[in-house]
């Protein structure tokens, strides 16, 4: 059950206004061999230039090939014309798609929309509705309608050469076949999903979770059973839930195929054990309870993976690495490239945690203030950390910066608090001051 991609769908009707000007000047160049009436066709001179398109003139051959249902003819007629084999199969799966379009559309309710509806609110009985509201019979006919397109495409076509680049190439190392077959196992899966989805109509049961769990495993067992153990290796290497994770991580770490291949399964035991969630995205699994000395365990195991990492990057890479997944420091770095700044800028301005971080500590170690006076002198440090940051990023920009969360610790020293930054992970942490000791009464 493969449906027509969509971004296939887009670029053949992206493509529509270039292959009318390419048939039109093909077609002049081509009248006097194809057709017998090539003789009463008018072209004008500016039709062979570079006129407009509404004086340009198409040969009957043509214009009946394309009005008419025939894909076979349409198909035969293009290639006698010279167009190359991309452009033969995309006019013409363009002319088969047409065909069936108004058999979906009448699939689907969302496409037929009634004229006299009230344009100031939704249909209440379409709310919360999965595949726009199409039963289950018309969502079975839509499969067989797409199963039929890309049965007479493949009869018209034969198979398509290029199938693949629609694929992810993380799938590369799979044989073309099994990478087919990997598809259709995911989207018949998907569509077991979304028959389930449909029927809760917006209130899960316990046998829906027990449904779509059931159908998790059997997807996994189908796919593992599709591979080879060395494929299943790669394919887990690539497309696991780890891997997505990891991967964005890995850009921040800058690192190379040798260092993921070696984080990666000290990144998957942890998840396993830690992060079970990864392995259910949807939340389908019961969670076990977890106490104190769950977070306590995993918090060690976290910090464990940390230093193993470390390690293995270095020093300063694992700092950048750190660095760069901060949001104080994303958020400074998208500053400097919408308003232009100079380079240095996002490098500048992160370095002001560490100045904020060493003076905090010297304020709140200071015996000599009382403790309305260091939140007094936390409340002027955050103060003139934000003047920084607006000399750096002007008004406008240093405003949306705080709006979007950059430097959130701020508040948390305009409220009095100090603030500590996490040496082996993202984050910071909070606590407020020691209360100063009471004084003994007098007598």
């Amino acid at each position: 059950m493969k449906a027509l991609p969509l971004v296939l769908v887009a670029s053949l009707v992206a493509n529509a206004a270039l292959v009318t000007a390419s048939l039109r000047q093909r077609s002049a160049a081509q009248e006097a061999s194809l057709s017998p009436r090539a003789s009463t066709a008018s072209i004008s001179t500016t039709a062979r230039s570079t006129g407009p398109a509404s004086s340009l003139k198409l040969s009957p051959e043509l214009v009946e090939s394309l009005n008419s249902g025939n894909s076979e003819t349409l198909r035969d007629f293009l290639r006698a014309a010279g167009f190359s084999e991309d452009m033969v199969r995309s006019i013409v799966q363009m002319r088969i798609w047409k065909t069936y379009e108004a058999r979906f559309k009448a699939l689907n309710p969302q496409q037929n929309p009634d004229p006299n509806k009230p344009w100031w609110k939704e249909d209440r009985s379409q709310q919360n509705r999965w595949n726009g509201g199409m039963t289950k019979a018309q969502r079975d006919e839509s499969r067989r309608l797409q199963r039929e397109v890309r049965d007479e495409t493949e009869r018209l076509l034969g198979p398509d050469v290029n199938q693949n680049r629609w694929q992810d190439q993380r799938l590369s190392f799979l044989a073309p076949e099994k990478r087919q077959s990997l598809q259709d196992i995911q989207q018949d899966y998907q569509e077991l999903m979304s028959e389930v989805q449909q029927d809760m109509q917006g209130f899960r049961l316990a046998s829906d979770v027990e449904k779509l769990r059931f159908l998790q495993e059997e997807q996994k067992r189908d796919i593992e059973a599709l591979m080879t153990p060395e494929e299943r290796q790669d394919y887990d290497l690539r497309m696991s839930n780890t891997a997505q994770q990891l991967r964005w991580k890995m850009t921040q770490y800058d690192a190379t195929e040798a260092e993921y291949l070696a984080i990666f399964p000290l990144q998957k035991a942890f998840d396993e054990k830690y992060n079970p969630r990864n392995n259910d995205p949807y939340g389908y699994s019961e969670q076990p309870p977890r106490d104190q000395n769950y977070w306590k365990e995993r918090q060690a195991a976290e910090k464990q993976l940390q230093e193993q990492i470390k390690s293995m990057l270095g020093e300063q890479r694992y700092a950048d690495s750190l660095r760069n997944q901060e949001n104080d420091y994303q958020q400074l770095e998208a500053a400097t490239r919408r308003l232009e700044l100079p380079a240095d800028t996002p490098t500048r301005l992160y370095a002001l945690r560490d100045t904020a971080s060493a003076s905090v500590e010297q304020i709140a170690a200071n015996t000599n203030l009382a403790t309305d006076q260091k939140k007094e002198a936390l409340a002027a440090l955050a103060s003139r950390t934000r003047d920084q940051v607006r000399s750096a990023l002007g008004n406008e920009g240093a405003e949306a910066y705080f709006k979007n969360n950059g430097m959130g610790w701020l508040k948390e020293l305009e409220k009095g608090n100090t603030i500590t930054f996490r040496k082996d992970a993202t984050g910071w942490e909070t606590k407020a001051l020691p209360k100063e000791p009471k004084k003994p009464a007098t007598k």
